[in-house]
């Protein structure tokens, strides 16, 4: 009996409130457009948020780990430094080899070259992509994998072959659709590189699908200077425990080796890491401090119109509890309405926040995406909207007495 009459009161309220909302629509509109923007505001940012941490996966892909050390040149600012500079012999990739020869816990030299953006032609179509030379462990630490076709072998590496591996985006660049890009040829600087595989990513907005990927020795042969003068070069570590020791012990011996010229500094993948792992804490507050403010002033809004018209309804109420309505029917008709009124604002918004994850690529910085459990946070803060810019109001409502109502 009593979970009829619950059904029974349920019903009866939500045909109250919906009949309430449709007659003063308008104004309900003006009221919950607040929480419209809050909660749209909330689900982009969630979209963001998300974007922000698989573009940070994917760096740390890309870091290799923590078991590395980058040493990068320094660019002389002043005159004084121009001319120190030039008494130290610059990074070489014989020098590092040398650390690893005597260091014990310097694994290999891993070697990299970023030659930029080039113009690339291959069956009489022309496109840009990013050149860069590599050497097989490279490939290994940071994760380089072949969808299609096959990956580099340590003999490509010591016979100096001509072959590359490309992105997608590159491949569809390039060539038709339903063409095959393996065993292609493609001409970069007047050098044929012949494509053996396909590189492996997540979307064609990755910046890996850009990249052709061709042999360091290929480089290192063809290319003048390529064992000095290089912009950086990567030690790889036997474990993360002995990063400190290898900094301080690296550092030590490249400025004896630059006759105490500091002209280069040693970075350590943990610390990249650290400093992208700071910044995506710092957006995600500032993300989220938005998103809340935004749901705040919405819900106030909601909950002061609530109580104006609480007062604009006493002779209702008074009505209603002469006729024998209960406290607890007046305080669910009340809060059954802030629900609902938040609902019509708070559904478009989630239809609007979504809307920025069918954004065209590149439009921003990340991948926005969202998933199940976002878009049951964004209706789980609306029906807290609701509940919470209701409460007080029902309250009120509840609480008065039908002889001091009925005098409206």
């Amino acid at each position: 009996m009593k979970t009829i009459r619950l059904y029974t009161t349920i019903l009866v309220n939500l045909k109250l409130c919906a009949l309430e909302i449709y007659t003063n629509r308008t104004r309900t509109m003006i009221t919950t457009l607040g929480l419209f923007l809050g909660v749209a505001a909330l689900l982009a940012n969630l979209a963001f948020v998300r974007g922000m941490d698989d573009n940070l996966r994917e760096n740390m892909e890309r870091v290799g780990g923590l078991n590395i050390l980058t040493i990068k040149t320094v660019e002389p600012v002043t005159r004084e430094e121009k001319m120190k500079f030039q008494s130290s012999p610059g990074l070489s990739i014989d020098e590092a080899e040398e650390i690893v020869e005597e260091l014990p816990y310097v694994k290999a030299v891993l070697l990299y070259k970023n030659l930029n953006w080039n113009r690339m032609t291959a069956k009489g179509k022309r496109t840009w992509g990013k050149l860069i030379a590599v050497s097989r462990e490279y490939l290994d630490v940071y994760n380089y994998r072949v969808e299609r076709g096959r990956n580099f072998t340590r003999k490509d590496f010591q016979r100096h072959r001509h072959v590359c591996i490309i992105g997608k985006r590159l491949a569809q660049r390039l060539f038709d659709k339903g063409v095959n890009p393996v065993g292609a040829t493609l001409l970069i600087r007047n050098i044929p590189l012949s494509i053996i595989g396909i590189i492996e990513t997540k979307n064609i907005r990755n910046e890996r699908a850009s990249e052709c990927i061709f042999p360091f020795s290929v480089y290192a042969m063809r290319f003048s200077n390529a064992r000095r003068n290089l912009n950086e070069v990567s030690l790889l570590l036997t474990g993360s425990d002995v990063v400190r020791q290898a900094q301080r012990d690296v550092t030590h011996r490249y400025l004896a080796k630059h006759r105490g010229v500091r002209d280069f500094e040693v970075e350590a993948s943990m610390d990249k890491l650290r400093e992208m792992e700071t910044a995506v804490k710092g957006m995600k507050i500032i993300l989220w401090s938005i998103a809340a403010i935004s749901l705040i002033v919405g819900g106030i809004s909601i909950m002061n119109i609530m109580f104006a018209g609480i007062g604009d309804r006493i002779r209702e109420i008074g009505i209603r509890k002469a006729l024998g309505a209960q406290r607890y029917d007046i305080f669910t008709q009340f809060i059954i309405e802030a629900i609902l009124v938040c609902f019509v604002g708070g559904i478009p918004g989630m239809v609007l926040g979504a809307l920025v994850t069918l954004t065209p690529p590149g439009f921003f910085p990340y991948i926005p995406r969202l998933t199940l459990l976002d878009y049951s946070v964004a209706f789980g803060f609306t029906l807290f909207a609701g509940v919470f810019s209701g409460l007080f109001p029902s309250l009120r409502a509840a609480n008065m007495q039908p002889v001091e109502a009925l005098r409206y």
